[in-house]
């Protein structure tokens, strides 16, 4: 089954107050309707659909819901690009629902969101862990949002050694705590929280509230205060 949703008719209801019944008095149907009248087809007879996603990034809304990994990463990349250059004054909204995934590539969709130039807007729904919290704090300040029960987690970045060589060992550790300075520094910059609390923060699994995030500076707004206001 394609993914989105079927396309419907246009009907055009008469002006007057009620509708005719497409049955005659005697109870029979009219032989000049049938019952796949207003049925959707194409060129070779088959149901279309409307593509939901395409119509969602027409709308400037985009989705981060799995891992993240170089195919995610990089259709993002492209998406952000080509509604940049389509419109950059219209901001961007980003819908969070991830458990993270590879640094480089959570890394390149953070940069992305800073260097283009429309607003990014950022909600964060159900759970929002590794670099998909760093994504979700990436957003434009006043604009990045959580649902009330979303849990954000921030932790340090996490290498497999088990099938590495000594060499090779060494060079990765390098490469990890490289990377983790930077994450910090990134945490530390969109939070306002100080390098060495973060630094600290991430030793394990961290979890917070929606409410706790937002002390936090990861979020600067709860879902159902943005509705209230």
């Amino acid at each position: 089954m394609p993914v989105g949703v079927p396309k419907i008719p246009e009907y055009e209801f008469e002006e007057e107050a009620g509708f005719e019944d497409s049955e005659s008095e005697d109870g029979y149907q009219n032989e000049d309707e049938s019952e796949d009248e207003y049925e959707y087809t194409d060129t070779e007879g088959k149901l279309t659909w409307v593509d939901l996603p395409n119509l969602l990034y027409e709308e400037r809304i985009l989705f981060l819901t799995r891992k993240i990994n170089n195919e995610l990463s990089n259709q993002l990349l492209g998406l952000m690009t080509y509604l940049s250059i389509e419109d950059e004054t219209t901001d961007l909204t980003f819908f969070i629902n991830s458990l993270g995934g590879w640094v480089k590539s959570g890394l390149a969709i953070y940069d992305m969101m800073q260097a283009v130039p429309p607003d990014v807007n950022t909600i964060g729904g159900g759970i929002v862990a590794s670099m998909a919290s760093l994504i979700l704090a990436g957003g434009e300040n006043s604009k990045r949002i959580a649902f009330p029960h979303a849990r954000i987690m921030i932790h340090q970045p996490v290498a497999s050694f088990s099938e590495l060589e000594t060499g090779d060992l060494s060079m990765e550790i390098n490469a990890v705590t490289k990377m983790r300075k930077t994450i910090t520094k990134e945490y530390a910059k969109k939070t306002g929280q100080s390098v060495s609390v973060i630094y600290t923060d991430m030793e394990r699994d961290f979890f917070m509230s929606a409410q706790e995030a937002q002390v936090y500076g990861i979020v600067d707004s709860i879902a159902d205060e943005v509705n209230k206001n």
